[in-house]
């Protein structure tokens, strides 16, 4: 009667091994997944500022090539030579959207504004269609040129980029700046004064 007895107890002993040792791997895995998404979280920041950053170059090449912004994005890639490899997707969005900052926006200063969780003035602009690139004074309309990308995303980064509290606070610009040439007038001898 009592080898029955023994093999009841180790029975016991080993549902409360197995019962302990899975509350400690279910902590560690807890916490192994904590900092796995902090770990990608941190990738996709930096995948960020990357992207960002390879648009802010590209819409400033295309700008020194073709003397205007591009319309869309997919004039970067379209165009001859090429500004930018590919179209790269922003990596906080599901869609991979990038918010699009237009020359206009620029103009206004709508652009350095803070955004708020509940509107965001800056992220639809009503864009100039492709067909009306100038006016009837012959000067580039500016509402429809992009100059810039930023992120839609709401969440909040863990860098510390531009001073913004969330990512769509991070603005990539790319604007050029065009020095006016002062033209000095030279006044004749022969002008009365």
């Amino acid at each position: 009667m009592e080898p029955t007895m023994m093999n009841g107890n180790k029975k016991g002993y080993i549902l409360t091994a197995t019962i302990v040792m899975t509350v400690i791997l279910s902590i560690s895995m807890a916490m192994i997944a904590e900092k796995w998404t902090y770990i990608i979280k941190r990738e996709k920041e930096n995948e960020l500022l990357f992207r960002g950053e390879q648009y802010a170059q590209a819409i400033r090449r295309f700008y020194l090539m073709h003397k205007r912004y591009p319309f869309n994005l997919e004039e970067l890639v379209t165009s001859y030579p090429r500004c930018i490899r590919k179209l790269y997707r922003e990596p906080f969005s599901k869609r991979g959207e990038w918010g699009l900052i237009y020359l206009s926006d620029l103009a206004s200063g709508k652009v350095f504004k803070k955004t708020n969780n509940q509107s965001n003035e800056s992220v639809r602009p009503n864009p100039v269609p492709l067909g009306q690139i100038y006016t009837k004074s012959i000067e580039p309309m500016m509402a429809g040129q992009i100059v810039g990308v930023f992120s839609k995303s709401k969440e909040r980064p863990y860098k510390d980029f531009m001073k913004g509290e969330i990512y769509s606070d991070w603005k990539f610009l790319a604007p050029v700046s065009v020095r006016q040439k002062k033209i000095k007038l030279r006044r004749k001898s022969n002008e009365v004064q």
